[in-house]
């Protein structure tokens, strides 16, 4: 391996497409010299060493050390991702792409690598007990740069890689798993997010089957920073449910995005499969008889909700520590929000209280699944009571929808009442399903979200 000096202005060198900071290396170069020589071919193309090439040159340099090689086309950018997979930073995403082009090209130099073919060479060996035979295409050279080294039998792809990297077998398995399974527009999407870098989340996302799904938990990912297990297994339910049965029986009056059922909810939820329900957002009954109902909420969301969804609560201050203590058995307290009265205050005689907010009960099923920050004190809005004489506004838990859930979500409501909080569920583009026990109650709610819809179409 002969080194020599090779003039700057004979080297043909394409730009990378990305390209990193030299400064530090310009400094390198200045205190040590150049460690590591370039790699050309004999027409004096840059195969390896494009970032030394742009540090000499900026410093100055007339010529720089080269070792020259002699590759056809496959040889040389095999030498070339050879020397920027062990040399480059790149991200898993990128190293995954070079790795399966690598593969790509060493099995064509040498088909005797791939497992079948060396399984099949090897059985015939044994079998006929006879020379095996040398195609040239067979010979192996075990540093493309020293020819002198050959075996007739080469190396499979991911023990070469291996050996040329310093790792084991199994990475270069988990590389070529993300480069084999994730689709390319997957891939486009995800280049310059922090995923990218990401190689657990990466091979999380190839256990999805086709482009959608990967791209909506890369979406959930990215967009919404749910964690990416989770994720992947949102989208995986969502796949399995298909027309969920969260939302068979559809009234062709309301958007298809939203359930209304006359029932009581427990009897509803038997319908629901575990694990399906992104948010619980309610209003239940704050009467002192009421408490048995906090408890069967709470039981029935331990169930309905993904892991990591929430329940989010209304509730009269009167039964605030006992609702959270009866709630607490069941799924993980998280935090208290305040939601601010509009208007004038509320007088609780008995107490001697004027009351201008109300608490809000936050739990959550395991941790949270997602990582926005959420305001404790929402803001009531006017809530229209022509329905129903408890509605509460819709406005006031948009915020919480966009940051508890993603687009395409299911939130539910036990007591959905006026419809309001499913109504709050389609405007910010998830779907709702909400029960309500009391007719005349179902009846007028149903009647209001017709109105709401019927003014949006």
């Amino acid at each position: 391996m002969k080194i020599v000096s090779v003039p700057l202005d004979r080297i043909q060198a394409q730009p990378h497409r990305q390209q990193h900071p030299t400064a530090e290396l310009e400094k390198s170069i200045q205190t040590l010299g150049l460690l590591q020589p370039i790699i050309v071919d004999t027409d004096y193309n840059l195969l390896a060493g494009y970032h030394r090439y742009l540090a000499v040159q900026r410093l100055g340099w007339k010529e720089i050390p080269a070792i020259v090689v002699s590759l056809d086309a496959l040889r040389a950018e095999l030498a070339t991702l050879d020397e920027n997979m062990a040399r480059h930073e790149l991200t898993e995403l990128e190293r995954a792409e070079m790795e399966a082009r690598r593969r790509e090209i060493y099995e064509m130099l040498y088909p005797l690598a791939k497992y079948g073919a060396r399984r099949n060479v090897l059985i015939k060996v044994e079998s006929d007990n006879e020379d095996l035979a040398e195609p040239d295409s067979a010979k192996y050279e075990s540093d493309s740069l020293n020819p002198d080294e050959s075996t007739d039998l080469p190396p499979p792809y991911t023990q070469y890689a291996a050996e040329r990297e310093g790792v084991t077998d199994r990475t270069v398995r988990k590389r070529l798993r993300i480069a084999q399974k994730l689709y390319p527009k997957v891939r486009d999407y995800i280049r310059n997010t922090p995923l990218a870098n990401d190689q657990r989340g990466l091979l999380l996302l190839t256990r999805l089957e086709n482009t959608e799904l990967q791209l909506a938990a890369a979406r959930l990912i990215v967009e919404e920073g749910v964690p990416p297990r989770l994720a992947v297994e949102r989208v995986q339910r969502m796949a399995a449910r298909g027309d969920t049965p969260a939302l068979e029986g559809h009234d062709p009056l309301l958007p298809p995005e939203i359930v209304y059922v006359h029932a009581d909810f427990r009897e509803g939820l038997a319908n629901l499969v575990d694990g399906c329900v992104q948010l619980i957002l309610t209003d239940p009954p704050y009467a002192e008889g009421a408490l048995p109902l906090y408890e069967d909420l709470a039981k029935h969301a331990a169930r309905v909700l993904e892991e990591g969804g929430s329940l989010i609560c209304y509730v009269g201050q009167h039964l605030l520590p006992r609702a959270a203590e009866i709630m607490s058995r069941h799924l993980r307290y998280w935090w208290t929000l305040a939601l601010i009265h509009t208007g004038d205050a509320q007088i609780v005689q008995y107490k001697a209280v004027r009351c201008r907010w109300k608490p809000v009960l936050w739990f959550v099923k395991g941790g949270r699944a997602t990582s926005d920050m959420v305001a404790d004190v929402l803001h009531g809005t006017p809530p229209d009571k022509s329905p129903h004489p408890w509605a509460q506004g819709v406005d006031e838990v948009r915020p919480l929808i966009r940051s508890l859930t993603t687009p395409g979500g299911l939130i539910l409501d036990p007591f959905a009442g006026s419809g309001a909080f499913l109504w709050a569920a389609y405007l910010e583009g998830r779907r709702g399903l909400g029960f309500e026990i009391d007719a005349e109650h179902y009846a007028a709610g149903r009647g209001w979200l017709m109105e709401q819809y019927a003014s949006k179409r």
